[in-house]
């Protein structure tokens, strides 16, 4: 045989011999189900908040981990069939976005040992997902939207210093509502504000329903779906009456609608689900972790000067010089 031929087999055989760890190099990504209610600028900032800490943690999309998602519209009905969908494509994880379609997941997910992450859920133990702050449940862990009460209260004394009372809608029929409300009530006394509770049965009833705080110093919009959804009625008799807003949720801010926003920042609620779903992919059990809520640390205030000089209000000395102004 002559040298050079001895070369090429010499050759063939590392070639052949490196051929396997080549296949293992490239092997199937990791598959990470996100199941979200529907397509909402604020849910988007918490997926994508979720993905980026994915990302850090080494879960590159595209490279070693693949999302499956899908939305059901904001329709109840088409949730089980969402996340049927999700588990069809055999996820290591599924990320449940809100607490319709958390709740949802404990029956329509088939696989009893597929490990599910919630976000933005206000009260995971009372939706049955978690037994305590301190550990996962036997199927879930996750980040929750729990507002801090108390902080939202100090803010707003500092937003509108002087003011005696505020007011809140909310859906009886929404179990984060009634939840919030009664957080809230208790919240107040400890703040010593009062405070002036409306319900609200269908998003028609709104604008009369706003009507009933024309004598409050500011109304609370807490993160209710149905008022939200409902916030340009509310944006409408509170101008009349030149009354600020403060609000749960950041979007309607950036359009003009409510005076201040405070809340804990969505893409950091959505990381710390990440880290969360990082820890199942290890192989740590949901009832090894333990939920996260956001700290006073996560929130954030965002002003509108351009509100709050439509509606006569000055800005307050004591945030007068804030980075959080919008316009």
């Amino acid at each position: 045989m002559s040298l050079n031929a001895l070369r090429r087999g010499l050759l063939a055989v590392a070639l052949a011999a490196a051929l396997p760890g080549a296949v293992m190099a490239q092997a199937a990504p990791t598959v990470v189900g996100i199941a979200n209610f529907g397509p909402h600028p604020a849910l988007q900032d918490a997926i994508n908040g979720f993905k980026a800490e994915m990302a850090k943690n080494g879960y590159e999309e595209g490279r070693n981990v693949r999302y499956v998602m899908a939305d059901a519209n904001f329709s109840p009905a088409m949730i089980p069939q969402v996340l049927n969908q999700i588990e069809a494509n055999k996820p290591a994880v599924i990320l449940t976005v809100t607490t319709p379609v958390s709740q949802a997941a404990i029956t329509s997910v088939s696989n009893k040992s597929l490990p599910l992450v919630f976000l933005l859920i206000s009260d995971p133990i009372t939706a049955g997902l978690v037994p305590n702050w301190q550990q996962g449940g036997p199927r879930f862990v996750g980040s929750a939207s729990a507002m801090d009460y108390d902080a939202v209260l100090e803010f707003s004394k500092q937003m509108f210093p002087g003011a005696k009372s505020f007011g809140v809608m909310y859906s009886p029929g929404e179990a984060n509502d009634v939840v919030a409300i009664r957080q809230i009530e208790e919240a107040a006394k400890r703040a010593s504000i009062k405070l002036k509770a409306v319900s609200v049965d269908a998003p028609v009833d709104v604008p009369q329903r706003a009507q009933m705080l024309a004598d409050v110093d500011f109304i609370y919009a807490i993160g209710s779906n149905l008022v939200q959804s409902a916030m340009p009625a509310v944006t409408s008799v509170a101008d009349r009456h030149r009354i600020p807003i403060l609000s749960a949720e950041t979007d309607f801010i950036k359009k003009g609608l409510v005076t201040v926003s405070y809340a804990a920042s969505y893409p950091l609620q959505g990381a710390s689900a990440a880290k969360l779903a990082v820890e199942l992919l290890k192989g740590k059990k949901t009832t090894e972790l333990a939920p996260i809520k956001p700290g006073r640390a996560d929130y954030m205030a965002i002003i509108s000067r351009k509100k709050m000089a439509q509606l006569g209000k000055p800005i307050p000395p004591a945030l007068a010089n804030c980075n959080c102004f919008i316009d």
